[in-house]
């Protein structure tokens, strides 16, 4: 990376560029005004530092020349001055000088310098780019900018191929031109985006580009879902700002929305087995039999006591017990269905909430999980489980708590009666 210092002191040229050299960045002089302009059509720099006052031109002057060459005008320019009037510096800054600095400020130049050179040598974030637009010239320039710099890009001309290409794959942002060819233009187009009905797409944001710059125009499409506008010609370090923020801010997004699940996750999950506990089986399942109610929907619900659980801590230790209850759960996962709701309710019980299935169905999935349960030979130890099974009547006004204490009920009758058993009860 390189900086072109213009000003005219030999002296002080050797001043800043040991400050800017301080700061990473490799330097070369030049001491008027015209011989720096004719130094940039030959090659590029990375930022220019100019004295306020040269012998052919002021800064300002030297300032609106680059900015009125496509080629030059997105390069930062620092001006370094002496002067501290502000009617002055206001003028510096109109003609597009980006930063100001006392020219006995060489700290403060080397630290800016540093900071400049971390920003620009650092990797740019990646991304996967949606870019919608019809002309084949704008499109193969812009795409060979982003891809240059570490974006995947999908380009398409019409909006219709961008809306497809959407639905079907994982984008951190869109690109979009405003006039389109085919029947959806630029508003159609971000219109029809935001009107998706998929929760993992409306965060993409929608940057739009237009050579239209009037206010109203802005507006509506911020109105319509754009996240952003830029004014065609685009300006190469512009574009490549506004991607980098809008892709950087869909990523925070996403990762505060994945740990907002991990966290609700948290709260509904059993750490040990990975099952539902006890919270969200008392949260969903009166919904449930609200449902079986009104429409004469059969409910089952089963439960399972592991026998003697207490002896097998005592005797062979918690991780042999953490053993046994993971396995009895991979067992009755097995045993259910996607749409049964299968809990770790307390220590060594699990509870089964099946829709659509009747306590005849209920009694033989029971039977089939206690036997699986007594087949399992975990490190020389026998373990079996007392099951109830109960069913949800219509003709029961009871609510969730109630089904809950019959179906526990029937448990601790089959641990009386010795264990390793199923009983059934309707309530």
């Amino acid at each position: 990376m390189e900086g072109l210092i213009v000003e005219p002191s030999r002296m002080y040229q050797k001043l800043l560029s040991s400050a800017i050299e301080l700061g990473g960045l490799e330097t070369k002089q030049a001491s008027t005004g015209s011989e720096a302009l004719m130094l940039l059509q030959k090659q590029s720099f990375d930022v220019v530092f100019v004295a306020m006052h040269l012998q052919d031109m002021d800064a300002p002057k030297f300032s609106s020349h680059l900015r009125a060459d496509l080629r030059t005008r997105q390069i930062p320019v620092i001006m370094v001055t002496s002067n501290e009037d502000k009617k002055l510096l206001d003028e510096a800054f109109s003609a597009g000088v980006t930063e100001i600095f006392a020219k006995h400020e060489l700290d403060k130049i080397t630290s800016y310098t540093a900071q400049f050179f971390r920003k620009k040598g650092s990797k740019t974030i990646s991304g996967h780019i949606l870019y919608i637009e019809d002309s084949p010239s704008a499109a193969s320039l812009t795409s060979a900018v982003l891809r240059d710099n570490g974006y995947t890009v999908d380009h398409f001309a019409t909006g219709e191929e961008g809306i497809e290409a959407f639905q079907k794959n994982t984008y951190d942002l869109v690109l979009t031109n405003i006039l389109l060819k085919g029947k959806l233009n630029g508003h159609g187009t971000v219109k029809a985006i935001r009107h998706l009905e998929d929760d993992n797409k409306r965060f993409v944001p929608l940057l739009v580009f237009s050579v239209l710059n009037d206010t109203a125009h802005k507006i509506e499409l911020l109105r319509l879902g754009a996240s952003d506008y830029v004014t065609k010609p685009l300006i190469q370090e512009e574009l490549l700002v506004r991607v980098s923020n809008l892709i950087t801010s869909k990523k925070l997004i996403d990762k505060a929305i994945a740990q907002q699940d991990l966290l609700q996750e948290l709260a509904i999950k059993d750490p040990l087995t990975g099952l539902y506990n006890r919270y969200y089986l008392m949260e969903i399942a009166p919904s449930k039999l609200s449902e079986a109610f009104r429409h004469s929907i059969p409910c089952s619900l089963i439960m399972v006591d592991i026998d003697r659980f207490k002896s097998i801590n005592d005797h062979y230790g918690h991780a042999s017990g953490d053993i046994v209850l993971k396995e009895i759960a991979s067992v009755m996962t097995r045993s259910t269905r996607k749409e049964d709701i299968l809990v770790r309710y307390g220590e060594e019980k699990f509870v089964l909430l099946m829709s659509h299935c009747d306590i005849s169905n209920a009694t033989a999935i029971a039977e089939k999980i206690r036997l699986l349960i007594e087949s399992l030979r975990l490190a020389d130890l026998d373990v079996t489980a007392s099951v109830g099974v109960t069913e949800f009547r219509r003709d029961w006004q009871g609510d969730f708590s109630g089904l809950l204490r019959v179906v526990t009920e029937t448990v601790y009758e089959a641990k009386s009666d010795g264990g390793n058993k199923v009983i059934t009860r309707y309530r």
